[in-house]
């Protein structure tokens, strides 16, 4: 996710970098009407990632980052054998993000490539094409993307983001750039509450509505076998407050049309400007805990509480 994303007005939707391991911590369950999806976290595989913009080397981050119940995170920045070694000492894994002309670099660099094997806790590599419009990397370049990082790097994950606004506005997006063939899972993101790209909306407007009509054609187009690992938002933007339902009521979206999914990273530890963060919202901490299996979850409604819940 660019660092755009939560600075200005009219934020552009960010793509997350992804962590991964398929993520099975249980979020099935299937909720009764009104009632938030229930997730577990007794699968020790399960992956539950916190985006990071910066920190990651610092050990009290990855420390309280491990607190809420998260296994791994996922940064905004290259691999760090630094940030990984903290990341490791906290019991976290690593998903690092790498740009496509380094990618391209890698097989003509055995140093660079030893260094990358050397960090730390890695778990994951997100690439990303920085010389285009988010999210519109040309088929090709995914393919040869894809295909060096999972010749030079057989253990990990190799993940590309889907930014979902486009498919409000563009109609032709989907068929010209979505390739799930070279990502290893669907990593679909857009923010749906707050000033977003395609409009203001507040939780307690119909942004279900739009979550579910933006994912809808991509999960008609992604392989049944294939895994996802869904970005949620979990920053709080001035003027648009978030109760503590919020990160599972966007988990029923994702739940109603990948039921096996139990996948999830949120977006973000900290937001800055004029936005709030994990770190900075007990809402979203508590949120988060409880999402994560830290702290156990009575059954709680989705519905948007009342004023003492914030």
């Amino acid at each position: 996710m660019s660092r755009r994303v939560v600075s200005g007005v009219r934020r552009r939707e960010v793509s997350l970098h992804t962590a991964a391991l398929c993520l099975s911590a249980a979020l099935l369950a299937a909720p009764s009407r009104g009632q938030c999806p229930q997730w577990t976290s007794s699968d020790p595989s399960a992956l539950r990632a916190v985006a990071l913009f910066e920190g990651e080397a610092d050990p009290a981050v990855a420390r309280s980052i491990a607190a809420l119940g998260a296994n791994a995170v996922a940064s905004l920045n290259p691999p760090d054998a630094a940030a990984g070694a903290s990341l490791a000492a906290a019991g976290l894994g690593y998903v690092a993000r790498i740009a496509v002309r380094d990618v391209e670099r890698l097989p003509v660099d055995p140093d660079a490539v030893r260094r990358l094997r050397a960090v730390p806790a890695l778990v994951g590599l997100e690439y990303f094409d920085d010389s285009v419009t988010e999210g519109y990397a040309a088929p090709e370049t995914q393919q040869r993307a894809y295909g060096i990082l999972r010749s030079l790097f057989p253990d990990l994950l190799v993940l590309y983001a889907t930014r979902l606004d486009p498919i409000a506005t563009d109609p032709t997006y989907l068929d010209d750039y979505f390739r799930p063939q070279f990502t290893d899972l669907v990593v679909p993101y857009f923010y749906p509450v707050g000033d977003t790209i395609l409009g203001p909306e507040q939780e307690t407007d119909a942004w279900e509505d739009r979550l579910r009509a933006l994912l809808a054609p991509v999960a008609a187009r992604t392989p049944a076998t294939q895994g996802i690992f869904p970005v949620l938002q979990a920053f709080e933007q001035a003027g648009y407050p978030l109760s503590g339902g919020f990160l599972r009521r966007q988990v029923g979206i994702y739940a109603e049309l990948w039921p096996a999914n139990s996948n999830a990273i949120l977006f973000a530890w900290s937001a800055g400007d004029s936005s709030r963060g994990i770190d900075e919202s007990p809402v979203l901490r508590r949120a988060t805990e409880w999402l994560f299996g830290a702290v156990p979850s009575a059954p709680r409604p989705c519905l948007p509480p009342a004023r003492g819940d914030r």
